[in-house]
């Protein structure tokens, strides 16, 4: 090859490299997808995305399971009322339709959120206290 062919090669590839404008492959075109996948460009936004998911799909995990001890802690909550409700009628103690009300409803309710799951909790166990002042 001629000294000629090889500077005017090399030359071009000079020009080219200088159409690359940005270092992300989705931006530009023909020469700045070359330029990404000369550079490792596509990998390192590959494993920069991967790593993202990760993150997520290990918080989506963790709030899953937060979400189930929660939904557990409820259960026993309402069982908790359902007992001292229980042990007050024994002792001969009768709620006032208010009360009677509020336990209805603290027993019916089902919430899907974490933040209405945490007050359906406090409120069941405040009841429950209350009754078992009540009780004795």
């Amino acid at each position: 090859m001629r000294v000629d062919n090889l500077l005017t090669i090399t030359a071009s590839v000079l020009i080219l490299a200088g159409c690359v404008t940005s270092e992300d492959p989705g931006d530009g075109g023909f020469f700045n997808g070359v330029a990404g996948a000369s550079y490792g460009t596509y990998e390192r936004r590959v494993a920069s995305r991967q790593a993202a998911v990760d993150s997520a799909q290990a918080e989506n995990a963790r709030l899953a399971g937060e979400l189930a001890r929660l939904r557990m802690e409820h259960s026993r909550a309402k069982s908790d009322l359902i007992a001292a409700r229980a042990n007050a009628q024994t002792a001969g103690v009768r709620l006032s339709a208010t009360q009677e009300g509020q336990v209805a409803a603290a027993l019916r309710a089902d919430p899907a959120r974490v933040e209405s799951l945490s007050k359906a909790i406090a409120d069941a166990r405040r009841l429950t206290e209350s009754i078992k002042g009540l009780a004795g």
